[in-house]
Parts: structure tokens; sequence; C-alpha cells
């Protein structure tokens, strides 16, 4: 009956994916799989569509982890991003997501482990607001309910010369959680100082009260004031100690051993105080026990690692074969902590 039931959920995930086919972005995809292998566009295409079922892969799955490359072996030991949400949806309560989906509802919840000082407008006024802008020289608005780095305003407070008409911009855009910007670890600073390069640690609170860490990922920026991929950003995974496995890539596939603006060596790199970073992820673990698999975007600071959001839907990072030689995934250690 299990495999009745999987084969049921990957045919209905193909067919989602053919009725949602968007045929830009398909080939995009595919033509940078086809320029790793040098096989046909074709070929690539039909393979990614096989995949989607076989393996309940996205095609930007399948060019993000060179599964052209791989063989079917190594294509079984991949975490997927429908996958994960599958998990997700299993194991979260559902009925508790505003908690993370509410970037207000998560400072409220988390406000000891975040770091900084944050203020809903709604409930501020502008004489409050202008007082805010005067003791934090930097601040970030932010939609409440934004995902993936979009709904942010990122502003030094010397060039907000109308604090109130700006507050009534913010409002307007619903820009409403605003905080002070992180000054992020010097180490940190030194692979980019141009955002703040932030940790996603993905977690997972089994049954016996244990955390187990899934994933360690080091995101880092590139032009942009976030270090998201959407926004040129880049990533490369974690070792147990903090330190970085291999070069960064970014959206494009392209390897960055050392960061482009900065010149900084990436292959290597260790994060500042990670001893502390695993020990802020146990303690955020257990903050919610109803949702047991979640993904936390860590910051460093000089005093200490924050959080910035936890994400119950995490995405999934994996080392890209073609950047960094390695060919397995990261499914063996999802089973092996969630016991599925």
């Amino acid at each position: 009956m299990g495999a009745v039931n999987r084969l049921y959920r990957r045919a209905r995930f193909f067919v989602r994916r053919v009725v949602n086919f968007d045929t830009d972005r398909v080939l995009q995809f595919a033509r940078q799989s086809a320029r790793l292998s040098k096989a046909p566009l074709w070929w690539v295409i039909a393979d990614m569509a096989w995949c989607s079922v076989r393996y309940e892969t996205t095609f930007e799955n399948y060019s993000e982890w060179d599964f052209r490359i791989l063989k079917a072996r190594e294509r079984k030991t991949y975490m997927t991003d429908p996958k994960s949400f599958h998990l997700s949806r299993r194991l979260n309560d559902d009925a508790q997501r505003a908690i993370f989906d509410d970037k207000l509802q998560f400072a409220t919840r988390f406000g000891p482990e975040l770091g900084r000082e944050w203020i809903d407008l709604d409930q501020t006024d502008a004489a409050a607001f202008a007082d805010f802008l005067s003791r934090h020289p930097r601040i970030i608005a932010k939609n409440p309910g934004g995902v993936g780095g979009n709904g942010i305003t990122l502003v030094d407070s010397v060039d907000i010369d109308d604090p109130a008409a700006f507050r009534d911009r913010l409002l307007a855009d619903r820009q409403t959680l605003v905080e002070q910007v992180l000054v992020q670890h010097p180490d940190m600073a030194k692979l980019y100082p141009g955002s703040v390069n932030s940790l996603r640690m993905v977690s997972y609170l089994d049954p016996d009260g244990e955390v187990h860490v899934l994933a360690g990922v080091l995101k880092i920026g590139n032009g942009g004031v976030i270090d998201n991929f959407s926004n040129g950003g880049m990533y490369t995974m974690l070792d147990e100690r903090g330190r970085a496995l291999h070069a960064a890539s970014d959206e494009e596939g392209r390897p960055f051993a050392e960061h482009p603006a900065t010149g900084t060596p990436i292959t290597g790199f260790q994060v500042p105080l990670y001893d502390e970073v695993l020990e802020l992820v146990d303690r955020l673990a257990r903050r919610v026990p109803a949702f047991p698999y979640i993904g936390w975007d860590i910051a460093i600071t000089p005093e200490g690692p924050v959080v910035i959001e936890g994400n119950h839907n995490s995405g999934v990072f994996q080392s890209k074969p073609s950047v960094s030689g390695i060919r397995r995934g990261l499914l063996p250690r999802y089973r092996a902590a969630m016991r599925f």
C-alpha cells in the first residue's frame, strides 16, 4: 500500500509540473545541464521529466545538483524540495505555521535570540519611529509575510529626511516590521561586507528529544543587500565543525573558490563561533516542539550568533557535484534522523 501511495504522489506531482509548465524556465535549467554533460537538449528535457517522477525532483533540483551526470544509485541519495515539503507537512503542525510565516509573530516568540531591536509600525507612532531611527544608524523594513527576500527595504537612517513621511510610505507598502541592521562578525564581513552573510541550519527534533543538524550551509551575498540565491548570492556546505567543504556556487551554477568581490577564500572558510551556533540551534529547535523540522537562518555578530528567521518548509541545500566532486546527497542523513 505504501508503494502505491508513493507512486500516486509522484504521478500527481508530475501532472502538476506539466500543468504549470514554464517553458522558458525549464529551458534555462535544461541548457545548464546540457552544457555540463554535452547531451542533446531534447534528451536532457526527457531525463528531467523522468527524474521528476522517479526521484521527485523539480527542474531546479535537477539542474542545481547536476542530475544529468549522476548515476541512478547516486540520484537516489538526494533529498529534493518535494520530499522536504512532504516531510514538513507530515511532521509540522500546520495549524501553528503563522509563528514562522508572520515575521512579527516570530520576533515576538523568539525575541531573546534575535539579538536586535525591532518595532511594529502598526503599534508605533511617528515620534517613537523617529526615536528608533536616532538610535540605529541602519534599519531594515520587512513585510511580515514576505518570502525569499521580497518586501525588504534597507536604508541608512541619516538618509531619511522626513521620518513621518518615510513611516507612511512603509505602512502603505505594508513593511511594518522595522529592525536595526545587525553588525556581522568581522570574519563574516571579510567574505562580503555588502550583506549579512548567514547560515542555514536545518534541524530535526526527534521524538526522544534529540536535536539533529541535518545540514549546515554558508550563504554569501554577491552584489545584493541580502545573500539569497535570487539576489545573486551563493552557498557552500559546512562540515560538522563549521568549515566550508568546497567552493560556493550561485543560481547559474558558477563556482567560486574565492569571493569575486573581496578575494577572500571560500573553500575551507571557518565560520566563527560555530560551537555557539550549534548551541543556539539546539535551543531554537526545542522552542516550538510542534515544529520539529525547521530551517534556521543564523547570523554571526561580534557578540555571538543570533536567529534571523525560521522556515517551516525549509529549502534543500546539498553539495553541487560539478563544483564539489561530492556525488552523494543528504537523503540518508535525513532518513537516519527521522527514521523513515
